[in-house]
């Protein structure tokens, strides 16, 4: 039996986090193991390093941007490490494609000591436009990721040898170009009552001037979500491109999809 499954997630519109916590809690009961949670959204909260045994269990989840894994968490792979620990990857992606994200994570960790013996792609509401992915994750997804974690936990209580499973993607991974120095807009709503400066992933919006965003933001959208006032928001030639064509082309509902 496994002595602890770990939910490691990056989470900063917390939709990640709950199929992420979902996959982690179900697939925990068969095991009958205890249940760790750390959360790598904000810099006050990452770790130096996250340590798995080799009887533990892995459950990694993140947003995937622009097909791929967050660029900030590519130096986060770095404080993981595992002992042939068995690992499953989920991505939230907002219903356009998760391209090479999953199989990108899959092969950070392996070079990390785990073995990924499942991975899922998961739908989330877009985080550029409400319009796309509406309300999601919903009960089904909910429903499906439980499935998911109870069914990968009942395998692994049986003491089943899982394969690593054939990931969709591609290898090399799909290019990530250097986009646009696009920032958060602010408009009169705006009371200043901080919430976007604490959950911001980077710390980059000014705590004594919420209108002040400095250079680097991933458009992870923490800041326009979390706003009590929708005093913040995104507009920019590239954005706009991107939400017309994603409220366009990407309406149409997906299901997630589970390799194992």
């Amino acid at each position: 039996m496994s002595s602890s499954v770990r939910a490691v997630f990056f989470s900063p519109t917390r939709t990640t986090k709950t199929i992420t916590e979902t996959v982690a809690n179900a697939l925990s009961a068969p095991l009958e193991a205890a249940r760790a949670t750390v959360d790598l959204t904000l810099p006050g909260q990452r770790p130096a390093d996250v340590v798995c045994e080799a009887d533990d269990v892995l459950v990694f989840g993140f947003p995937v941007y622009a097909g791929r894994v967050p660029v900030l968490l590519r130096e986060q792979f770095a404080h993981l490490s595992g002992q042939d620990t068995p690992a499953v990857v989920v991505g939230l992606y907002g219903n356009r494609d998760f391209d090479d994200a999953l199989l990108e994570a899959a092969d950070q960790l392996a070079e990390r000591g785990f073995t990924v013996i499942a991975a899922g792609a998961f739908i989330g509401e877009h985080s550029l436009t409400a319009r796309v992915g509406t309300n999601r994750p919903d009960d089904a997804d909910i429903a499906t990721a439980r499935e998911f974690g109870r069914e990968l936990g009942a395998r692994l209580a049986a003491g089943e040898a899982l394969a690593a499973p054939a990931i969709k993607g591609n290898r090399p991974c799909k290019e990530l170009k250097p986009g646009p120095d696009v920032r958060p807009l602010t408009t009169d709503d705006c009371t200043s009552c901080g919430i976007c400066v604490a959950r911001c992933p980077l710390g980059i919006i000014h705590e004594d001037d919420p209108f002040l965003v400095d250079a680097g933001c991933l458009h992870c959208c923490a800041c326009v979500k979390g706003c009590p006032e929708n005093a913040k928001h995104f507009s920019s030639e590239s954005t706009d491109m991107v939400i017309t064509m994603l409220e366009t082309k990407c309406q149409e509902r997906r299901e997630a999809e589970l390799f194992w």
